[in-house]
C-alpha cells in the first residue's frame, strides 16, 4: 500500500516538473493539471491517469505545432492556462470521483474523447485556409468561433479514434463501447462548435467580442458535460 502510494505521488510529481520545465501551461494551469491527476490516480489508479496523459501529450503537441503561425492567425498567445485546465479537466475528474462506486470509465473515455477532439480541431483545423459555419455552412475565416473545416473534423475524428483505441486496454472496454466513445467524441466536438457559432460572437479563439456570451473555456466545459450527460444516457438505457 505505501510503496503503491509513493510511485503514484511521484509520478505526480515527475509530470507536474516536466510541465513546468517545458512550459506546457503556465504555473497556474500547472498546479491544477496536477491536482487533477493526482485526484485520479489515486482514486482510480495508473492506467486511468495514463488515458488522461495521452490527451495531455497529444493536445500539447498539437497546440505547440506551427505556434507562431497560428499566433499570427488568432492574434493570441498558444500555451494554455488555467481556465482552459479546468474546462478540460473538470467533469473527467468528476467522473472519476463517481466511479468509485460505479463504473463509469465510459463515460470517462468519452469525456477526454471530446475534450481531445476539440483540441484537435482547434489547434491543427485552424491550419486550414477554409472554413465554415456549422450553423449555415457560409465561409469564415479559419480560426472563427463557430467555424470548421474538413481539416479539423478529420483531427477531431483521429483525436476521437486516439482516446478509443486506448481506452480498450486502459479501462478494458469492450470494443463496441470504444465505438461509442468515438461517436460522442466527434458529436462532443460539433456540439462545441454549434456552441461557439451561436454564443461566442465572431471573434476568435479566447478573443472576446461585443457580441460574446460564453468563452472559449464556457464552450468547452458544456459541450464535454452535455456529451458525457448523453453518454450516461446511453449505458443507462
Amino acid at each position: 500500500m505505501i510503496i503503491d502510494l509513493a510511485i503514484k505521488a511521484a509520478i505526480c510529481i515527475v509530470f507536474a516538473a516536466i510541465v513546468y520545465k517545458y512550459k506546457a501551461l503556465d504555473i497556474g494551469g500547472t498546479l491544477f493539471a496536477t491536482f487533477i491527476g493526482a485526484i485520479i490516480i489515486f482514486l482510480q489508479g495508473i492506467s486511468w491517469f495514463l488515458l488522461l496523459l495521452i490527451f495531455f501529450v497529444t493536445g500539447t503537441v498539437a497546440t505547440g505545432y506551427k505556434m507562431n503561425f497560428k499566433k499570427r492567425r488568432l492574434q493570441e498567445k498558444a500555451k494554455r492556462k488555467t481556465m482552459n485546465v479546468i474546462a478540460n479537466g473538470i467533469v473527467p475528474t468528476m467522473v472519476a470521483i463517481f466511479s468509485i462506486k460505479n463504473d463509469f470509465s465510459f463515460l470517462y473515455a468519452s469525456a477526454i474523447a471530446v475534450a481531445l477532439a476539440d483540441t484537435l480541431a482547434s489547434e491543427l483545423g485552424v491550419l486550414s485556409d477554409k472554413a465554415y459555419f456549422i450553423t449555415n455552412l457560409k465561409r469564415a475565416p479559419p480560426g472563427t468561433n463557430g467555424a470548421v473545416s474538413l481539416y479539423g473534423e478529420i483531427w477531431a475524428l483521429i483525436g476521437s479514434l486516439i482516446i478509443a483505441i486506448f481506452s480498450i486496454p486502459l479501462l478494458h472496454l469492450k470494443p463496441v463501447y470504444a465505438l461509442g466513445v468515438v461517436i460522442i467524441g466527434m458529436l462532443g466536438c460539433q456540439i462545441d462548435s454549434v456552441l461557439g457559432a451561436t454564443f461566442q460572437g465572431k471573434g476568435k479563439g479566447n478573443i472576446v467580442s461585443s457580441d460574446t456570451l460564453l468563452t472559449n473555456n464556457d464552450v468547452n466545459l458544456i459541450s464535454i458535460s452535455i456529451s458525457t450527460l448523453i453518454a450516461y444516457i446511453i449505458i443507462a438505457i
